[in-house]
C-alpha cells in the first residue's frame, strides 16, 4: 500500500533527479571526463566545489553537522545523474565510503569535524584499507598494517593499495591492527612518514598506494576500535558496495541507449543494421541484464535506508548486487563495442569512456567473482547460526 510519505518522497527523487540530470549534462559535458584523464589529480576540486554549491556533499551528513540527512535513493539519484556524463570526481570513495564510516564511528570531536567539513565541501577524506596487490584477499576487519601506542601518540607502520581518491585528498582514514583488533586512525595527507605513489587507472583516474613508514599522531586521530571499528568499517562497505552498483547501472543504460541509437542509425544493405533480428536478440539480452541489474539495485537501496535491516542481510545483499552490477557492466560493454564495430574501439567515440569506467568500477572493491565467495560465506555463516 503506497502511503502519502512514500507518495511524497517518490516525487521530491523524481525532482532530484531532474535537477541534478540538467546541472550535470550542462556543468559536466563528455569533453570535460575526456580532458581530465591522466591529469593529477584525475578530477577537478573546482567542480567538487560546485558539487556542494548544490548541497550534494551534505546530502548524507546529519544536520546538526551542515548536513541534509538524506537516505542514500537521494544519493543514488546524484551519484547517477554523474556517472551518465562519466564524470570523474570521486562522490562515492569519498562521500559514501569515507563519509559513512565517519558517521559510523561515533561521534568523536575529530569525526564531527570532518564530516562538517565534508559536507562544506572543504575536505576530501578517502579511505586506506586494502593490501593485497589483487584485492582477492582483502576483507573489512583484517589488516597487517601495524599500530603502536607510545604514550600520548599513535605510531603506524605499513602500507595501502588501491586507495581512492589518491592524490589530492585531504587525509586518509587508514585501518591498522593493535591488541584490541582493529583501528582506524585518521592519517593527514601531510602527516610526516607518509608517501603516496599515484598509479593509473583505465578510465584516466587515479588511485595510489600509500606506505607509512613509522607516522606518528597524536591519540585523538583514533577514530575507532575493535568491534566498533570492524563494525563501521563493514557497513560502510557494505553501502559503498550498492552506491559503485549505482554508477555501474547507470553506465550500463548509457551504453546501451547509445548502441539503440547507433542501430538504428547505421545503414547496411540499405536498411538500419537494428532490423537485423540477430542484433536485436543480442539487444535484448543487453536489456534484460540492465532491469535485472536495476531490480536488486532498488533492492538494495531500500534495505539501506531501513534503520531496522540486519547487518548480515545487508552485507549479503551488497556483495550479491556488486557481483550482478559488475558482471552486467562487463557484459554490456563487450556487447556495445562488437554492435557498434570498428568505431566502438576508437577513443574518439564517447562509448570508451564508459567502458573504461565499467572496468575500474566493476573491479572496484571486489568484482562479481570476488563478490559471489563473499556472499555464499555470509550466507553459509547465517544458515550455520540459524541450525545452531
Amino acid at each position: 500500500m503506497t502511503t502519502t510519505h512514500d507518495s511524497e518522497r517518490a516525487e521530491q527523487l523524481t525532482m532530484l533527479r531532474e535537477s541534478a540530470l540538467s546541472f550535470v549534462t550542462k556543468e559536466s559535458p563528455l569533453n570535460r571526463a575526456r580532458a581530465l584523464r591522466q591529469q593529477l589529480p584525475g578530477y577537478d576540486r573546482r567542480f567538487w566545489s560546485a558539487l556542494a554549491e548544490q548541497g550534494w556533499t551534505g546530502l548524507l551528513v546529519p544536520e546538526q553537522l551542515g548536513g541534509y540527512a538524506q537516505g542514500f535513493a537521494e544519493m543514488a539519484e546524484v551519484a547517477a545523474a554523474l556517472a551518465s556524463q562519466v564524470a570523474p570526481e570521486p562522490v562515492v570513495p569519498v562521500l559514501v565510503f569515507a563519509g559513512r564510516l565517519l558517521s559510523h564511528v561515533g561521534a568523536t570531536e575529530l569525526s564531527m569535524r570532518l564530516l562538517t567539513e565534508l559536507a562544506e565541501g572543504r575536505t576530501l577524506p578517502a579511505v586506506a584499507w586494502q593490501e593485497d596487490v589483487t584485492g582477492a584477499k582483502d576483507q573489512p576487519g583484517l589488516a597487517a598494517t601495524r599500530l603502536e601506542r607510545q604514550g600520548d601518540s599513535l605510531l603506524i607502520h605499513g602500507y595501502k593499495r588501491h586507495v581512492r581518491p589518491g592524490a589530492g585528498a585531504d587525509g586518509y582514514i587508514v585501518s591498522a591492527t593493535n591488541p584490541q583488533g582493529l583501528v582506524l586512525v585518521w592519517v593527514p595527507a601531510d602527516a610526516s612518514g607518509l608517501t603516496l605513489s599515484s598509479q593509473p587507472l583505465a578510465d584516466g583516474s587515479y588511485a595510489a598506494q600509500l606506505n607509512l613508514n613509522s607516522v606518528r599522531l597524536p591519540a585523538s586521530h583514533l577514530l575507532a576500535e575493535g568491534a566498533a571499528a570492524a563494525a563501521a568499517l563493514t557497513r560502510a562497505y557494505d553501502e559503498t558496495l550498492v552506491l559503485a552498483s549505482v554508477e555501474l547501472l547507470a553506465l550500463v543504460r548509457s551504453m546501451l541507449t547509445m548502441t539503440q541509437d547507433y542501430l538504428r542509425t547505421r545503414i547496411q544493405f540499405g536498411k538500419p543494421i537494428g532490423s537485423f533480428q540477430s542484433l536485436q536478440h543480442r539487444t535484448v539480452d543487453l536489456l534484460i541484464q540492465q532491469e535485472l541489474t536495476a531490480s536488486v539495485v532498488t533492492q538494495a537501496l531500500a534495505l539501506l535506508d531501513d534503520p531496522a535491516a540486519d547487518a548480515s542481510a545487508r552485507s549479503a545483499l551488497a556483495s550479491r548486487v556488486k557481483s550482478r552490477a559488475s558482471d552486467a557492466g562487463l557484459q554490456v560493454a563487450r556487447e556495445a563495442v562488437q554492435l557498434h564495430g570498428a568505431i566502438g574501439v576508437t577513443d574518439e567515440y564517447d562509448l570508451g569512456l564508459y567502458l573504461q569506467r565499467a572496468l575500474v568500477l566493476a573491479a572496484w572493491l571486489g568484482n562479481g567473482n570476488q563478490q559471489r565467495r563473499r556472499y555464499a560465506n555470509l550466507t553459509q555463516n547465517a544458515t550455520a547460526q540459524e541450525h545452531a
